[in-house]
């Protein structure tokens, strides 16, 4: 699972909350995260499309310094997302929820990744997992971060073998007003890590198939 279908696959995702399953034990005194799970449970109900800027920085023991792009991301569900970078060079990443196709404009370049095998690893771990399972999976805490304010801050720490072998932490900060996601960062096994900030964001905007062709 390279880094670059698996933020696509968790954008889509996680901007709209919250899996799909509602099982699992009611809400313990104190839990945040379920209470969490569960708001984005109903937030969801009500989301047809999102888009939103994305700041997206990417720190590498490869690199001498990160790398910062930018560009908007739309997404719509079940899985359906186009992100379209401006800079540092202009390129697009769709999802159809069976392929994802890269496309650089200014190096007339296209690829395109069969991704079925990615959608049912990201189904198994985030999309069918109750909380209950997630647990399983996972070690999770979840608190209000100190920095901003008015966002909880989702720690994902993977517990299994497999799932370490791809991403070893999913940080999560969902603005509790809104129950929409706000930024997010993944720690991959390598020590690289990917930061993406989403802001401007909009609910419920215009789409149709030429949204996301690629």
């Amino acid at each position: 699972m390279s880094p670059v279908d698996l933020v696509a696959h968790l954008l889509v995702l996680l901007s709209f909350a919250a899996p799909q399953s509602s099982a699992g034990a009611p809400p313990r005194a104190g839990d945040l995260f379920t209470e969490i799970y569960q708001r984005g449970i109903v937030k969801q109900k009500t989301m047809k499309s999102i888009r939103a800027n994305f700041t997206e920085t990417t720190v590498s023991t490869l690199l001498v310094k990160p790398i910062v792009a930018r560009g908007t991301v739309i997404a719509a569900p079940p899985l359906m997302v186009k992100m379209s970078y401006t800079e540092p060079e202009m390129k697009t990443v769709t999802i159809d929820g069976r392929s994802l196709v890269i496309v650089w404009p200014g190096r007339n370049e296209r690829q395109q990744i069969d991704i079925t095998q990615t959608k049912q690893r990201i189904d198994k771990y985030f999309t069918n997992a109750s909380v209950d399972e997630l647990r399983k999976l996972f070690e999770i805490t979840a608190e209000p971060d100190p920095v901003l304010r008015r966002a909880d801050r989702v720690t994902m720490t993977s517990k299994r073998r497999q799932l370490k072998a791809g991403l070893q932490q999913l940080e999560l900060w969902i603005d509790r007003e809104r129950d929409v996601l706000v930024q997010m960062r993944l720690s991959f096994p390598d020590g690289d890590k990917k930061t993406i900030v989403l802001d401007d964001i909009a609910v419920n905007v215009p789409v149709s198939d030429d949204t996301f062709r690629p």
